[in-house]
């Protein structure tokens, strides 16, 4: 048994790959298979019991969708096989980039894809420390299950929520918004009500002139959201104090394939006032997120046509932080780039999503792209100086608070793995560290 010292105890090095995966979420779990499709062997420390991050442990559902998404990329390739895998699944529009996940199946399916490939995965696994020398890591030492342990490899991807690699080897993290008192966006705790009568709610919604995504003929296609024709039963809701404002500032319910009767809520929305990247900040996130979807929910129950006998069924067990920290890259994307539709010599994927913020002051950026607009994000916006072996992934790649909100959808995150994967094969076959790959050979065949 290889044993390393750390803070005078002998840590067991458990296992070891080429590529260790931190973060097994949503561009966790792609850049991982990527890898594994380099033919490198490959490792996934994931904190859950799921892979699929804010896809099936925050309920994130669908995916939100992108007109210049790579489509013969791997995150299509996985789509296809996903709706192969689960046949109740579809897609999100007329594009194949973006689907309609359960987030059960979806889990299972990215651990069997990963499996398949020759990849291990090391679930409730909490990451505590790096092992560096000459400024690369050697080791991670992560509490696996029952007890520290060290894991070898000669690539490092931090794809976790909170930079936590990156932080471990001195990067700099860059918190909230910089031009607003690092004010963070809001976080979401989702929900699922089960046993709702949705060919009564679409009589009652046709009754009162609902708007909203309009009607389908189909009763479970119906994708729910706040109106203004029912807003008087909002605020007397309010009034009577079975609410509060915050709570029906936003309401958004999307459908869920293989459960009929079943709408996903993309609610209780909290206000952006506690910090969700700190200890005390997140718990009193999860304490108010609970405590508000009783509340919401029996608004429900009580008020709106179909949920009658209607109950929640389901609650995320992750909190939906849509954004906490970000890691000072070698190059760190601006506003500029985004109004100006940035070009790089290394750009590696394109982004087009508008700046969707979620806050207090419902600070979203109007500008909306035209089809086929879009700006790139280049490959130093995923290296640092403080490592040569570390590449960072997923919503805390370097870029300010506004382009992050762009860049967190789900695609333009898988397109981003994609390439993760291909440069830690290329760091490994040619012996060059991963800061100091010319992001720019990768241009051709990504975008």
């Amino acid at each position: 048994m290889k044993t390393i010292s750390y803070l005078n105890k002998n840590i067991e090095v458990i296992d070891e790959a080429d590529i260790v995966v931190i973060g097994g979420g949503v561009a966790g779990s792609v850049a991982a298979i990527s890898s594994l499709l380099e033919n490198k062997s490959c490792i996934i420390v994931e904190k859950t019991n799921f892979l699929g991050g804010s896809a099936t442990n925050s309920l994130v559902i669908p995916f939100m969708g992108s007109k210049v998404s790579k489509m013969d990329g791997l995150n299509v390739k996985l789509n296809e096989q996903y709706l192969g895998f689960d046949t109740n699944a579809f897609y999100n529009g007329n594009s194949k980039n973006a689907i309609f996940a359960n987030p059960i199946t979806y889990a299972m399916f990215y651990d069997k894809k990963v499996r398949e490939l020759g990849g291990k995965i090391y679930y409730d696994t909490t990451f505590i420390d790096t092992i560096r020398e000459n400024n690369k890591i050697q080791y991670v030492l992560c509490y696996i299950h029952n007890g520290l342990y060290a894991i070898k490899g000669k690539c490092f991807v931090d794809t976790s929520a909170e930079g936590v690699v990156a932080s471990s080897c001195n990067c700099t993290l860059m918190h909230g918004n910089e031009l607003n008192n690092n004010v963070h966006q809001a976080v979401s705790m989702r929900f699922e009500m089960a046993n709702v009568d949705k060919e009564r709610l679409v009589n009652w919604l046709r009754s009162i002139n609902y708007g909203g995504f309009g009607i389908p003929a189909n009763p479970n296609d119906i994708e729910f959201v706040r109106d203004d024709s029912y807003k008087d039963i909002i605020e007397k809701a309010i009034l009577n104090n079975e609410v509060s404002k915050d709570d029906m500032r936003y309401i958004q319910a999307f459908r869920v394939p293989g459960k009929p009767g079943v709408f996903a809520f993309n609610a209780p929305q909290l206000s952006d006032k506690y910090h969700s990247d700190e200890p005390e900040g997140y718990s009193i996130c999860i304490k108010d997120s609970l405590t508000a979807i009783r509340r919401y929910s029996n608004f429900f129950i009580n008020h709106i046509p179909g949920f009658e006998k209607a109950f929640v069924s389901n609650v995320a067990s992750q909190l939906g932080v849509r954004e906490s920290v970000r890691v000072k890259t070698k190059y760190v994307l601006t506003n500029d780039d985004y109004t100006k539709r940035a070009r790089f010599k290394d750009g590696i994927a394109k982004g087009d999503w508008y700046v969707d913020v979620h806050a207090d002051d419902d600070s979203t950026n109007d500008e909306r792209y035209q089809p086929g607009e879009y700006y790139e994000i280049p490959y130093r916006s995923l290296i640092v100086d403080e490592c040569d072996n570390l590449i960072i992934g997923g919503r805390i790649i370097g870029s300010s608070f506004r382009v992050e909100a762009s860049v967190r959808i789900q695609i333009t995150l898988r397109d981003l793995s994609e390439v993760i994967g291909k440069a830690c094969a290329y760091s490994i076959d040619n012996n060059i560290d991963l800061n100091k790959i010319d992001g720019s050979i990768f241009k051709d065949s990504i975008l």
